[in-house]
């Protein structure tokens, strides 16, 4: 296990539903078996009960398969031994992902206890992807899908040959949706926002499906758009009984 206590960086060991360091520190791990390693109070939110639900349903149609498809073709080209997904969410893309040794990191308690009754491949564990509780240099490969980049961080954990697989928006993605929701439809930003990972690779997939109202709904609550749209754009939603859009995604890869 690389874990390590987050009070005092020592390594951790797991003793039956507990995670102990060499200085007597304890962390149980849930039920579900994900372990809370979050040291910072109030800090721990992240996708509501709502949210998880309506994105579980969602990516359950298979509409994303493809995506997922595509980061198992990137993961397993680079044969990581210890991999770790960053915003993990109930670990969809997670589960899918084949190394040794796997970790997933959010700060939805929701989302973790999904992933860890539905994964038993990953170890899920309540932290921040901006102060994760792993060793310097420990990780072959990272992946963040939809999520934050913490770049410093992803420097520190990353071993010397170690990548970075980075999943945005494409600038379509769901270009379609924003027409129903908003006067002026814009397309996404797509550049490279990084600037110390060396970028390898950059792919770009797309795939055109059509939505039924209630996917179209859960799509809506687990995106952006949910906070940013006004109640003329829901009423518009609602008044639409399925869509074709398109999903468009760029993977892009790093090296430390």
């Amino acid at each position: 296990m690389k874990l390590i206590c987050p009070i005092c960086g020592n390594p951790l060991s797991r003793i039956n539903n507990t995670a102990v360091c060499p200085l007597g520190h304890s962390f149980d791990y849930a039920a579900s078996g994900y372990l809370n390693l979050n040291r910072r109070q109030g800090s721990a939110h992240g996708d509501d009960e709502q949210m998880i639900k309506a994105r579980t349903r969602f990516l359950e149609s298979g509409h994303y398969a493809f995506l997922r498809s595509a980061l198992q073709d990137t993961v397993n080209s680079l044969k990581p031994a210890c991999l770790a997904d960053l915003g993990c969410g109930e670990g969809y893309y997670t589960g899918a992902l084949d190394a040794e040794e796997k970790y997933g990191f959010d700060l939805s308690k929701t989302a973790l206890i999904h992933a860890a009754k539905h994964d038993h491949s990953t170890q899920y564990v309540l932290a921040s992807i901006f102060r994760l509780p792993l060793p310097d240099h420990c990780l072959d490969a990272a992946l963040t899908c939809f999520a934050p980049c913490a770049e410093d961080e992803i420097l520190r954990l990353l071993k010397t040959d170690g990548s970075l697989i980075q999943v945005t928006p494409g600038r379509d993605h769901l270009f379609e949706l924003k027409e129903v929701l908003y006067d002026t439809p814009y397309r996404n930003r797509t550049e490279n926002t990084l600037q110390k990972l060396t970028m390898t690779d950059e792919n770009v997939i797309r795939s055109t499906f059509t939505c039924t109202q209630e996917e179209l709904n859960d799509l809506f609550r687990m995106t952006p758009y949910a906070w940013r749209t006004g109640q003329e754009g829901k009423k518009k939603l609602q008044e639409v009984s399925s869509l074709q859009l398109t999903a468009e995604f760029i993977i892009r890869t790093f090296k430390r």
